[in-house]
């Protein structure tokens, strides 16, 4: 099987997306306010099959749930703790290929990686949304928005980033690192101080989940930031943020608090930039050529061109 999904058995994962309560609330909330009495509720990616089990309490007729991974056996044995085995039917197997003995009404699955899209698991919910969902059903997440800002963090560029490597290590020189780890485009996953962000940030994808097709999320353009602060800006930040129903939004913005998506940080070569100052970007998201569940981000600032691969 797959590494994606042998490593969703592993509790210690589980356990850091289940006690995210900003996710996990927001997402409650979000059943409580979508499942309608009496619907047929299809829960993909279930893991330890939390969301089934809301959506069964909710007041949902039946809830299919289906995981790939080893942890639907977990599932189905909390699912019975629960004395919810009458409404929760658990299934393993690839989402892809599930054919219901019936059309559902919602379906609910936490597919988002980070920048949303990480992990491509969305493809597996869109196959499943094709072949399950009736005319008319709902999505939850409904909508999905990928944001990106300016930041200009000296301790993020050079404490975590390519920045370090202008310090003395024991009187020697490391310095040309710097260029060389930038060339690498590393992200990294962290949480940047809305303090630091530098202009307004703009969106690059934003997909209504009923209609979406597999592709959409993969888009490139160009939009002009504004500086809104004196600062030195050295990178950019990204996330994410959901309509996960009719006014029940998961926002993972730094303004926000901290959820285990944290923000993605893509480091720039530090310049110093001015308030009312304009800058062009041009950003493409695409599928990476090489590893199926990573995303490659391209981004271009005034000519100064970087890939990063985000994991």
């Amino acid at each position: 099987m797959e590494y994606y999904f042998q490593r969703y058995g592993d509790l210690e994962l589980q356990r850091r997306m289940v006690s995210d309560r900003w996710r996990t609330d927001a997402f409650a909330a979000a059943i409580r306010a979508a499942v309608r009495p009496g619907d047929v509720v299809l829960d993909v990616g279930t893991g330890t099959g939390i969301l089934a089990m809301l959506a069964a309490r909710a007041g949902a007729r039946v809830v299919y749930a289906i995981d790939q991974a080893e942890i639907a056996k977990t599932a189905a044995n909390l699912v019975k703790l629960n004395d919810l085995e009458d409404k929760v039917k658990i299934l393993r197997g690839p989402a892809d290929e599930l054919e219901l003995p019936e059309k559902v009404d919602l379906i609910i699955s936490e597919w988002l990686g980070h920048m949303a899209f990480v992990e491509n698991m969305l493809d597996d919910v869109l196959a499943a949304r094709d072949t399950n969902l009736k005319p008319g059903g709902r999505m939850l997440p409904a909508r999905v928005a990928v944001k990106l800002a300016p930041v200009g963090d000296p301790v993020l560029y050079h404490h975590d980033g390519p920045g370090f490597w202008r310090k003395s290590v024991h009187g020697l020189d490391f310095s040309s690192l710097e260029a060389l780890e930038l060339r690498q485009g590393r992200v990294l996953q962290t949480r940047v101080e809305p303090a630091t962000l530098l202009a307004p940030d703009v969106v690059l994808a934003d997909l209504d989940l009923a209609e979406a097709g597999s592709e959409d999320p993969f888009t490139s353009g160009t939009t002009t930031l504004e500086i809104a602060q004196d600062g030195v800006l050295s990178g950019f930040a990204g996330w994410f943020e959901c309509e996960l129903a009719p006014g029940v939004p998961l926002d993972t913005s730094p303004r926000q608090p901290e959820t285990h998506w944290s923000q993605s940080a893509f480091a720039f070569p530090p310049r110093p930039v001015r308030k009312g100052e304009r800058l062009t970007l041009e950003w493409s998201m695409d599928r990476h050529p090489d590893e199926p569940r990573y995303m490659q981000v391209g981004l271009t600032l005034d000519g100064e061109h970087q890939v990063f691969v985000v994991e």
